[in-house]
């Protein structure tokens, strides 16, 4: 094997080398040649400059082998740019390249972005700048924006969590089937229970979150309402928390309702015909065998549908619950400003999906659950 081709694609020389150290040296061009700021340990005569001239230096070498690899074709591979001693010197320049555009990343990134928070910090009024003014109005308004998160996180754990509950109660009258076995009040029972569940799927899974929300809470609080409790007394009893908890968690039930279905369908009959053959009935069959093992395998859907709970909770800032759309909204009202306000809340909820994704494929290889079968819940 020829030496060359060991290691992976970063250790290993290879002529892609100048391609992917030039886009690096750009990059880092184009950050050093930005306004520089007070905190900045490059600026000066000799670290700048040594910076930049190591950057076009890299650039200059890259560009000489693009004109060899435009006038020789095919026989570039054989020019003295693709020969080992070349390649292992340009593949240690661009490891060189990398740590400049490092350090200028820290210099003229991070370094930018401390400074950027003492000035808002210290500000008086929302400044000017599209990224001053999303950090202004984050500081500022830090307090709703964490009670929105809290509230954000809890209506999508308890309201999956609850749905969960709801879904192994309304699988089992979504599995119900008339068997011949049956006499007709049974028939009758397992026809009623399939149907209502099949009915409520359909309704949940065919109008939309924010719809359900609205009538949810409205059709609470009329209901309070006729027993003669005021506005206050209502509220207290029948509040947009608990409001958008019912609704995220009715309308979750609907989902995972199929997805558990999935779970059971994706089990092999044999176990079932192997545990009524023991001695089982249907029912204990169903309760012993081919139930625990479909929620081990529908537990990545759940978790896929506690991540759209979170970004779907959204929708609840239409009854007034105060959550992170809601915050947003609160705080874009209070300077004026919204898109830098709403940058903000995306990156949040970016966030909370993205480290809920960590945990849930860090549980998963805990409880070697597979994915492959199983639908999407949502």
């Amino acid at each position: 094997m020829n030496p060359s081709a060991k290691g992976n694609f970063i250790t290993r020389n290879h002529p892609y080398v100048f391609l992917g150290g030039s886009l690096i040296a750009l990059l880092g061009l184009s950050l050093l040649y930005g306004e520089a700021h007070p905190l900045s340990f490059l600026t000066g005569n000799a670290p700048e400059l040594l910076c930049r001239l190591i950057l076009w230096a890299f650039l200059a070498l890259s560009a000489v082998a693009l004109v060899f690899k435009l006038f020789r074709g095919k026989s570039y591979r054989t020019c003295f740019l693709c020969r080992e001693p070349m390649l292992t010197v340009s593949r240690l320049a661009s490891y060189l390249v990398v740590l400049v555009c490092v350090l200028v990343f820290a210099d003229r990134g991070i370094m930018q972005l401390i400074y950027t928070v003492q000035v808002c910090m210290e500000a008086k009024s929302n400044p000017q700048g599209f990224v001053p003014s999303m950090i202004y109005m984050s500081l500022k308004g830090k307090d709703m924006l964490l009670t929105g998160i809290w509230t954000t996180v809890r209506i999508a754990l308890l309201g999956t969590a609850i749905a969960f509950v709801l879904a192994i109660l309304m699988v089992f009258l979504r599995i119900q089937e008339p068997d011949k076995r049956d006499n007709d009040f049974v028939k009758a029972l397992k026809w009623t229970a399939n149907r209502f569940a099949r009915f409520y799927i359909f309704v949940i899974r065919g109008t939309p979150m924010m719809v359900q929300a609205l009538i949810f809470y409205y059709f609470g609080f009329n209901l309070f309402k006729r027993t003669g409790m005021t506005v206050t007394e209502i509220n207290s009893v029948w509040s947009f928390f608990i409001s958008g908890l019912c609704t995220v968690s009715l309308n979750s039930t609907a989902y995972l309702t199929e997805v558990l279905r999935g779970g059971i369908q994706a089990i092999d009959r044999g176990q079932t015909e192997a545990a009524r053959s023991l001695g089982m009935s249907n029912w204990q069959s169903m309760i012993k065998v081919v139930f625990p093992q479909a929620v081990k395998n529908s537990i990545p859907a759940i978790g896929n549908e506690f991540i759209i709970n979170i970004k779907d909770s959204s929708v609840l800032s239409v009854i007034g619950v105060m959550d992170l759309m809601y915050a947003t909204k609160s705080v874009s009202g209070i300077y004026f400003r919204s898109l830098e306000i709403y940058c903000v809340a995306a990156l949040l909820y970016l966030i909370l999906t993205w480290l809920s994704s960590l945990l849930l494929r860090y549980l998963g290889k805990k409880l070697d659950t597979p994915v492959k079968g199983i639908p999407s819940s949502n």
